[in-house]
This record gives structure tokens, C-alpha cells and sequence, in this order.
């Protein structure tokens, strides 16, 4: 049973306001500490993890301009600077000790993803350089790994337009026809720092004990194809040099640094923005922008190609580049205007090829609980959930398929359910977010004659919507529950 006039709410109303994203007027994006949580991708929902490890919990992101003191030597001491930039700092700031991505076996390397250390972090930094959302994203399977079809596995959705896109309930919602409705594939992103465990890292320069283990207090420099253009352009492109022809994924490397003084992991990729941005760094002259990812490279490049290459693209990805026609780079080489998101977490002990990770933590600009797509979280979105469960409890999508004043999400682990915010595997009165007033049929906050109208009114058209007391069944009981709401009156 339903004992909706004693709910507690879940969270306060007002947490969705400190869920919003910092100002990106200085490239610098924030998120709640003390959020992470682990949500499983695998079926079971138990995929092994190490005794006691605690979820990777993300706290800043800083997309900047950047002038480093000496770029060919210490590119990551400098300061940052506003305008259009040659060079990119794109730093990921998470609580504690995290290492390096070992490899999780999808280049046919052996599965060592805690080759580095005991917590790996792995996931997913997107950039919308243009701040676009139709223009960038991934096709499937890559997209199934990315933002949009995995921020609800958090209770959470993107505030703004982009919510639309989400995945909601992955049974329903998750499928490989780019046409259908939501296009969580349409992220908007362009550029993405891919800490995915697709390669195996290459220590270029540690300290410390030198044992190749990443340790407190360490710093490390280490190389591989960490910043990737979206892949999905690939059959246009005209990029040679990266591990295929047509994608842009220059080998780059990432600094990874702990300090022990705040117990903080900073993972910083200094990147060129314009060619000569790539000259400072590596030395030499400015080369002319061309097509190939293994000589001097950069963000310039590869929009030069994106735009070129947009004209010639036909169906599906015709949808996501048309609208790079025709544009002029250098518009775009302003690191504090792009747009990003984040999904991070690290990947089991055992390798499942069905579920390669292990979420724990997104950003940025969520609100927790937003159902009805309002940017709100208020009684109306409380009132879905308990919508929900009246209608589904006991059905075919109830996996326990009892009636028991909740609906548990089938096959929880690959599948979730929005509506599920916080996490364990079932609707009920633990996800709500705000107390429900039993008898505000309207929804309004006012106990009138127009409650009374249209809880009758759903009753004789036998609406489960009006069976209060969650039995499955409308009868007296569910009649005399709404009498006693009324008379209480709302909280």
C-alpha cells in the first residue's frame, strides 16, 4: 500500500537550484561533491569492483584558453586567457586518488584495467565547441556509452532543450534507428576526451616509488588517443594519420596529477587550438593546415574538415553536420564558449563485453527529478511517480509482478527507469521528491470542489490514477482514502 499522506520527501526542492551549472563565463563547471553513487550497466547488476572502493566523484572542469610558461617543455604551468585562443586547457578535477585508464581489452590487448592503480577512472568528457545541440553526437554502440543515454541511470536530467533528448526509460527509448524519438545520439557534442580504456596508456614520465603504480602525491605524463573527434564523421573525412582514415585522434598526452594536501586528482590535456597554437607546443614552424592527425595537428584542422566535409554527407549524418555548411573555423577558437558534459566512472574487475563500465558520477547544469521536462522539481513530478506505480504495479512491466505499492525496473543493470530516482532498482515512495498531498487531484497545492470533481470523475471511468489505496482495485476503501485526505488537507 501506498501511504502517501506520511511521505518524507527525498531531497528539498530547492537542490535542483545547486545542481545548475557554474557560469561558463570563465570556462570553469562545477559539481555537487559527495554525489557520486555507482550505477551497474551489467545484467545482474553486480558486476565485481574492488573491497571497498568508492565511487569516482567528479568536482570541476575548466575548458580555458591557455599560455603555458614553456610549451615545449612544461606546457602545464601557465595562465589562462580569455578571447580566441592557439592553445586549450581542458582540466578534470575529481575527489581522491584516481589513476590512469588501463586497457579493457577492445584493441585486443589483454583486460588490465587497474593497471595503474586500484581506482581507474574511465568515461566520457564532451565538447560542444559550436553550442549547438543538432550538430555532433555519436551513432550506436558508442552513443549507448555517452551522456544523454545514461544521466537518468543518476535520477537526474539535463536542464534546457537537451532534456528532450535523454534517455528515460532505456526498455523503450534505447534502440539503433537514429529517427526515432528521443535522438539521445544528438548530444551536440563535437570533441571528446575519451578516457574509454580502448588502447593501452603509454607512461611517458612518472615520480615517486617508479613502480608504475599511480600513488599519492605522484605525477605522471602519459600518451595515447585521449581527445578524439566525434567519430560518427568518419565516412566524410578526409583525416589520414589517426588509428583509421577519416578519424581525428591524435596521440596526446595527459597530465595526471594528486594532490595530497586536498586528496584531489587534476587530469589536464594542454591541446592546440590553431596550428600555430601546435607549433608553440611542438617546436618548428607553423605548418599549413592539412588532412593529416600525425604531424602538427589541431582543433583547426579538424573543423576545417568538418566543414568541408559537411556538404557531402547524405542520411542519417547528414542530420548531424548540415548544419556546418558554409561556417568559418576561427569562429570557434574560444575554448570558454564550448559546452561540455561529463560521464564518468571506472570499469569492473571482470571484463563483460555487454557492460564495459561502471558509472558513478555526471555534469553539468541537472536538475534531480525533473520528469515532466518543466526544469522543475515540485509535486507535479512526484505526482508522475505515483502515477506510475498505480498504473504499472502488478503488470508486465513490474518486474517482481506483485502488487506491493511498487514496480521494479526489468532487467535492472542494462535497463533503468528515470522515475527510479534514486537508484535501487524500483518505483516507490523512496523516489519522491516532494511530500504529495493525497487529495490535490489538480495538482494546484488547493484542496476545492475541483479535487473532488476529478478524483470522481477518474473513479467512475475506473482511472487507476484514482486507487489511493494501491490495491489495484477501485472500491470503497480507495473512496474513503480520499475523504480522509481531504478532511486532513494538504501539508
Amino acid at each position: 500500500m501506498i501511504n502517501r499522506s506520511h511521505l518524507i520527501p527525498m531531497i528539498a526542492l530547492s537542490m535542483f537550484a545547486s545542481s545548475l551549472m557554474a557560469s561558463s563565463d570563465n570556462g570553469v563547471y562545477t559539481d555537487e561533491a559527495g554525489d557520486a553513487v555507482i550505477r551497474r550497466t551489467d545484467a545482474g547488476n553486480d558486476a565485481p569492483l574492488p573491497a571497498g572502493f568508492e565511487p569516482i566523484d567528479l568536482l570541476e572542469l575548466r575548458v580555458q584558453g591557455w599560455e603555458p610558461n614553456s610549451p615545449q617543455t612544461d606546457p602545464y604551468s601557465g595562465v589562462t586567457s580569455g578571447g580566441d585562443e592557439d592553445i586549450a586547457r581542458i582540466q578534470l578535477i575529481v575527489d581522491g586518488l584516481v589513476a590512469p585508464p588501463g586497457p579493457i581489452g577492445l584493441d585486443g590487448s589483454p583486460y588490465a584495467p587497474y593497471q595503474f592503480g586500484d581506482r581507474p577512472i574511465f568515461g566520457y568528457i564532451e565538447l560542444d565547441v559550436d553550442d549547438r545541440d543538432d550538430t555532433g553526437g555519436e551513432f550506436m554502440p558508442l552513443a549507448k556509452n555517452r551522456y544523454l543515454a545514461n544521466v537518468g541511470r543518476f535520477g537526474q536530467s539535463p536542464y534546457g532543450s537537451i532534456s528532450n533528448r535523454m534517455v528515460r526509460d532505456s526498455s523503450v527509448d534505447i534502440d539503433s534507428d537514429f529517427t526515432t524519438f528521443p535522438q539521445f545520439e544528438r548530444t551536440g557534442g563535437e570533441f571528446t576526451l575519451a578516457l574509454c580504456g580502448c588502447f593501452t596508456p603509454v607512461i611517458i614520465s612518472q615520480d615517486g616509488n617508479m613502480d608504475s603504480i599511480f600513488d599519492a602525491g605522484e605525477t605522471w605524463i602519459v600518451s595515447g588517443r585521449f581527445f578524439e573527434r566525434f567519430t560518427a564523421f568518419q565516412p566524410e573525412s578526409t583525416m589520414y594519420g589517426g588509428s583509421d582514415f577519416g578519424l581525428f585522434d591524435p596521440v596526446v598526452e595527459l597530465q595526471f596529477r594528486h594532490d595530497t594536501t586536498e586528496d584531489r586528482t587534476y587530469i589536464t590535456l594542454v591541446f592546440p587550438i590553431t596550428n600555430y597554437g601546435a607549433s608553440q607546443l611542438a617546436g618548428g614552424s607553423t605548418q599549413s593546415v592539412d588532412s593529416d592527425v600525425s604531424n602538427h595537428t589541431s582543433i583547426e584542422e579538424a573543423l576545417d574538415d568538418l566543414i568541408y566535409g559537411a556538404d557531402f554527407a547524405q542520411g542519417d549524418l547528414y542530420q548531424l553536420v548540415d548544419h556546418w555548411k558554409g561556417r568559418d573555423r576561427e569562429d570557434y577558437f574560444r575554448p570558454r564558449d564550448w559546452k561540455p558534459t561529463a560521464l564518468i566512472g571506472t570499469a569492473p574487475t571482470a571484463q563483460d563485453p555487454a557492460a564495459l563500465f561502471v558509472w558513478t558520477d555526471t555534469g553539468f547544469g541537472e536538475i534531480i527529478g525533473d520528469l515532466n521536462n518543466d526544469d522543475l522539481s515540485t509535486e507535479l513530478d512526484s505526482q508522475i511517480i505515483l502515477d506510475a506505480i498505480s498504473l504499472l504495479d502488478g503488470g508486465v512491466s513490474d518486474g517482481d509482478g506483485k502488487v506491493n505499492g511498487e514496480v521494479a525496473v526489468v532487467n535492472y543493470g542494462p535497463e533503468f527507469d528515470l522515475r527510479d530516482l534514486n537508484g535501487d532498482g524500483v518505483i516507490s515512495d523512496g523516489d519522491l521528491i516532494v511530500t504529495v498531498c493525497l487529495a490535490d487531484f489538480t495538482g494546484d497545492g488547493v484542496l476545492n470542489f475541483f479535487d473532488v470533481s476529478a478524483f470522481l470523475s477518474a473513479f467512475n471511468a475506473d482511472d487507476l490514477i484514482s486507487d489511493l489505496t494501491g490495491d489495484g482495485i477501485l472500491n470503497f476503501f480507495d473512496v474513503s482514502a480520499f475523504l480522509s485526505a481531504y478532511t486532513t488537507g494538504c501539508p
